[in-house]
């Protein structure tokens, strides 16, 4: 993934989740690139994975990402990165509502602007369409191969809803572990669908819904980003806690093509 004639600015909106799909596609990018990190207070994990892969970057502060960080050489290829908090995903209108308002805000300020997410429960949203007689860049998504964009970080990481569909099918019942969501656990669910209307998350009451609901089995979604050590250690962590069984996959479910796609798209934008 080179393209030394690419230069500009490109702003990218991601979820933590998809961090390690962010961190990949920028280690696997072998043009020379300046990162800049905005410093929203849910950056820390992201920053830490950078540091490790020895991707050297910058930290600026939300003013400077509202109102235009100063100084950036657009003769370079450049990123500007905006991690935004995790719960987001507990109120699909709420994360459309500061998405699209993240990109129409920010659009003059970058030539690309790359949404890391997926539909998270907002069956029929585009955001690129969306921004298309709004923004005056393009807004690029992670898709699958048929175009459509991914349903939420499971769809993004099988490859898309048709996939997803086919796992569902496959795997009726059983929670689905990625690397980002057992590493994340406790915030992951702590802000999910299942933790809605108790005053308060914890591991016990999630354990219980799991039991209601006849959950047995956690199955590994094993994109092989991250720390996978941690990764196995956390994912036997949760099926310890939540009563589940740790099983894997029969065949290959994952992929990394869609954010592939995404990242090559959002350079081949700046041509």
């Amino acid at each position: 993934m080179s393209d030394t004639n690419v230069s500009g600015i490109i702003g990218v909106i991601a979820c933590p989740m998809l961090e390690d799909e962010l961190i990949y596609d920028l280690m696997e990018d072998k043009d020379e690139k300046d990162i800049y990190v905005v410093d929203t207070g849910s950056q820390g994990s992201l920053v830490s994975k950078l540091k490790k892969n020895d991707l050297s970057y910058q930290m600026v502060s939300e003013y400077a990402f509202d109102h235009g960080i100063q100084n950036i050489d657009r003769s370079k290829l450049n990123f500007v990165i905006c991690m935004n908090k995790l719960g987001l995903h507990e109120d699909p209108k709420k994360l459309r509502s500061q998405i699209e308002s993240q990109v129409l805000l920010h659009s003059r300020f970058f030539d690309v602007i790359m949404v890391f997410y997926g539909l998270c429960g907002n069956f029929g949203w585009d955001i690129s369409k969306y921004a298309e007689d709004k923004a005056e860049i393009p807004v690029i998504t992670i898709r699958s191969d048929d175009g459509r964009i991914c349903d939420d970080c499971v769809g993004v990481a099988v490859g898309g809803t048709d996939n997803y569909f086919k796992l569902n099918r496959t795997y009726t019942g059983v929670l689905y572990l990625t690397p980002a969501m057992a590493t994340n656990w406790d915030d992951f669910m702590g802000s999910s669908e299942f933790a809605k209307g108790f005053s308060a998350y914890n591991r016990d009451m999630l354990k219980m819904i799991f039991e209601m609901c006849g959950y047995k089995n956690a199955l590994k979604l094993n994109t092989g980003l991250g720390d996978q050590e941690n990764y196995l250690r956390c994912a036997e962590e949760v099926c310890r806690d939540m009563n589940l069984e740790l099983i894997d996959p029969d065949g290959e479910w994952t992929t990394l093509e869609p954010v592939k796609k995404a990242y090559q798209a959002a350079k081949e934008a700046l041509k």
